[in-house]
């Protein structure tokens, strides 16, 4: 087995195990267990290595893919197309989820001091910026 071909099993290993972790990611990101996004995020990167150490190879001018590389490849493009929705929705639900954080802390910074000031008459009153 060639080395490119060695690095085209990786990629499609790596590309199952991405598969079935998207899969497993919740829309919900409290439902997710701890460190699961890292996982995927990992998984990634560890494709990005080996997409460019098979760039490196292709670039070769005798390089051609063989039969069984191409039905690598088709199974790969399956796998893509299956997994291009789910990461979406990640995405989008990631999102969110960031815009939420991002409004409740612009809403706990508009007020300024309420609970700082000592109120010589027992009440006091919030004061927005």
């Amino acid at each position: 087995m060639d080395a490119y071909q060695l690095r085209l099993a990786e990629f499609f290993d790596l590309t199952e195990k991405l598969n079935v972790q998207a899969k497993s990611v919740h829309s919900k990101m409290d439902d997710n267990e701890e460190g699961q996004l890292e996982a995927v995020q990992a998984l990634f990167e560890k494709r990005q290595a080996v997409i460019e150490q098979l760039s490196e190879y292709t670039k070769a001018a005798e390089f051609e893919w063989t039969t069984a590389d191409r039905r690598v490849i088709s199974q790969l493009k399956g796998y893509e197309d299956e997994m291009q929705p789910l990461l979406n929705r990640l995405h989008g639900a990631f999102t969110s989820q960031m815009n939420r954080l991002n409004q409740t802390s612009q809403t706990s910074k508009k007020y300024v001091g309420a609970y700082q000031t000592k109120s010589n008459e027992g009440s006091f009153i919030d004061q927005r910026k």
